[in-house]
């Protein structure tokens, strides 16, 4: 059976509470983190330990599986045979972004299909790290498609994909350079929240996917073998590890997949720092060709201003039509190569 601790049982002695339920007295660490006192910040870390007579254990749920976020809810628990109390953990949301409802997912962990039905402690862990891998791939396909989206055609530029822009860079068009200067520049700040982000997710994925392999190895570290009557017993049925090991192999694939979203974010990183040195050198390129336009005109000015006495083409009928055609043929020239060059 699965008992949930709400507000009201805190007013209550919890010790005896969780006791009368589980049918032995629980460690005063693990009732330390059952009334909530140790959860205090956003900073998630799965962790499951066997207690006498009971496993202790902390997990965390994606509370938001909509938008490219890793925000977590926690699940601490204390579980035997056949007894279950556990805490649920909100933390709290400002921008009001979580959409998990616990209401409808308590049934998930419970596995309550009717009201006289009830889920033993092995029933309970492996419907809860199940949950969780299944909200995780969740997050992970919202930030894989939020990268492939990133970079849209938009105006009229060209899709690149991230690992590319670098290499092609020098192909586009001096508009299409820009469309994607402005994008990138809106995507950065997201790309510095997400590698935040994925940091908490991996950190999750990695100990969920660890604690499921040393349940499906049958670990001592993990295994409570008798009940609280003395009876052999072990905490998941056969059928219940088929399911188990087909979570942990799930949960596997998920790391290998969180693995390959991290990379894909580090290319998009680099790329975005290729692509601002390129654009100071294309600016700086810009600049050297604006001067280098009006260095010729300038040259010839200078050249005719000075005052010599013998300057032929100053007295000739033509010079001067001649000297504006040559500095307007100077700034032409230069012109056509800078831009030849993709400089302008």
């Amino acid at each position: 059976m699965i008992t949930w601790i709400e507000k009201e049982n805190l007013n209550e002695n919890l010790s005896q509470y969780i006791e009368g339920i589980l049918g032995i007295e629980v460690h005063p660490a693990a009732l330390r983190h059952l009334s909530g006192d140790s959860i205090r910040n956003r900073i998630p870390f799965p962790r499951l330990e066997k207690h006498v007579g009971y496993l202790f254990g902390i997990a965390y749920i994606p509370s938001n599986t909509e938008n490219p976020s890793a925000d977590f809810d926690a699940v601490i628990f204390a579980a035997n045979h056949d007894s279950v109390v556990a805490r649920i953990i909100e933390f709290d949301d400002e921008e009001g972004t979580s959409t998990l409802l616990w209401d409808d997912l308590k049934p998930k962990l419970s596995n309550v299909n009717s009201e006289d039905s009830t889920a033993d402690g092995g029933e309970f862990l492996l419907n809860l790290f199940r949950e969780t891998t299944y909200l995780l791939w969740e997050d992970a396909e919202n930030i894989r498609t939020f990268l492939d989206e990133a970079l849209e055609e938009e105006e009229g530029a060209e899709k690149l994909p991230i690992g590319e822009i670098g290499a092609r860079y020098d192909l586009l068009t001096q508009k299409e350079r820009q469309v994607l200067l402005r994008k990138l520049n809106k995507l950065s700040p997201t790309m510095s929240i997400i590698s935040s982000e994925m940091n908490q997710m991996k950190r999750v994925a990695n100990e969920s996917e660890a604690i499921l392999g040393a349940l499906c190895r049958d670990e001592d570290r993990y295994d409570i073998r008798e009940d609280l009557e003395g009876q052999k017993r072990d905490l998941f049925s056969p059928e219940l590890e088929i399911y188990l090991r087909d979570t942990w192999e799930l949960c596997r694939t998920l790391v290998a997949t969180l693995d390959e979203i991290e990379a894909l974010i580090g290319e998009a990183n680099k790329s975005i720092a290729l692509l601002s040195d390129q654009e100071n050198v294309y600016a700086s390129r810009a600049t050297a060709a604006g001067a280098a336009l009006l260095l010729m005109p300038t040259f010839f000015v200078g050249l005719w201003g000075m005052n010599f006495d013998s300057m032929p083409e100053l007295n000739w009928k033509f010079g001067y039509p001649l000297a504006l055609a040559v500095m307007c043929l100077s700034i032409f020239a230069t012109y056509r190569t800078a831009k030849k060059r993709n400089w302008l």
